[in-house]
């Protein structure tokens, strides 16, 4: 939601890069074309920000190379913890410049830095509910310095970036087809679980826990995503879908239907998708838009 980084994005790769690995995907009519993960070096990106940059360039070079991808501009995302959203009310008719105007002074108010070192972006989701003559506006905010972070790998790599987004928004975008209601996803990877709770037209939920040394054991995953499943009684889930890394795991996604009652799905099945590059898909599909 950040927004493009230039007039248009056109074709995009999708690019994730996390803690361990960087992950791109390049679609072509909507399907997979060409994909790759590379490692990384432990301590290239700690808690979300990129420390080592000439290591993760480096990585996002060599699974460009090894993909076969042809596109140079990209799409990355950024946690959405990383960043501050806020759903406001604004009445409807104002010009694209009076929203801007008056998010800048709602942005004030809920930022801890200056306004000046922030990138900002707003989506307008629609008339409110309950009055017409209203429209919800959700807009978000971030360090500029963390969206200059990405900026710099890519162009190190000879990429571009063109889009800077929410992993939770290319999460929703992913699974636009199959989101009527809501719907959790769960980022399952050897180090961390990532839960998002999304729905068509509502800002989502994220929250994230670090996994200790044995990763993923079912009975704690199951306790804990029905802990997050609990946690807002207004937003119920109707169906759990699972991606990262770990997410493909024998008997993980029956498991854990079977322990929590909830229909469980591992993201990418129809598409043809690892479920680790689920992220870097929703990126990528930005370049349809």
């Amino acid at each position: 939601m950040l927004g493009r980084i230039g007039k248009d994005a056109g074709s995009l790769l999708g690019i994730e890069i996390l803690p361990a690995s960087v992950r791109l995907l390049q679609l072509a009519r909507g399907r997979p074309r060409a994909w790759a993960v590379e490692a990384l070096p432990p301590g290239a990106l700690v808690d979300g920000q990129v420390i080592n940059h000439e290591a993760v360039a480096a990585a996002v070079q060599r699974a460009f190379s090894r993909s076969g991808a042809v596109h140079r501009r990209a799409g990355v995302v950024l946690p959405a913890s990383a960043v501050i959203n806020k759903t406001v009310r604004l009445p409807a008719g104002l010009s694209a410049h009076e929203i801007d105007e008056r998010l800048r002074r709602e942005a004030e108010q809920v930022i801890p830095f200056a306004l000046e070192e922030a990138a900002l972006d707003y989506q307008v989701m629609g008339p409110c509910r309950d009055d017409a003559g209203a429209l919800e506006v959700a807009f978000c905010a971030c360090h500029q310095a963390a969206v200059d972070n990405l900026e710099a790998v890519l162009e190190l790599a000879g990429l571009t970036a063109r889009v800077v987004d929410l992993d939770s928004h290319a999460l929703q975008r992913a699974l636009a087809h199959s989101l009527h209601g809501w719907a959790a996803m769960v980022q399952v990877e050897a180090d961390a679980l990532v839960f998002h709770l999304l729905s068509p037209g509502q800002v989502g939920q994220r929250s994230e826990i670090r996994l200790a040394a044995g990763g993923v054991q079912v009975e704690r995953l199951a306790e804990q995503i029905d802990r997050w499943l609990l946690a807002d009684p207004a937003a119920v889930a109707e169906r759990l879908w699972l991606c990262g890394a770990k997410a493909g795991e024998p008997g993980l996604a029956e498991q854990l239907q079977r322990r929590l009652g909830i229909p469980t799905q591992v993201f990418g099945q129809r598409e043809g998708i690892a479920p680790e590059l689920a992220v870097a898909y929703g990126l990528a599909l930005r370049g349809d838009e």
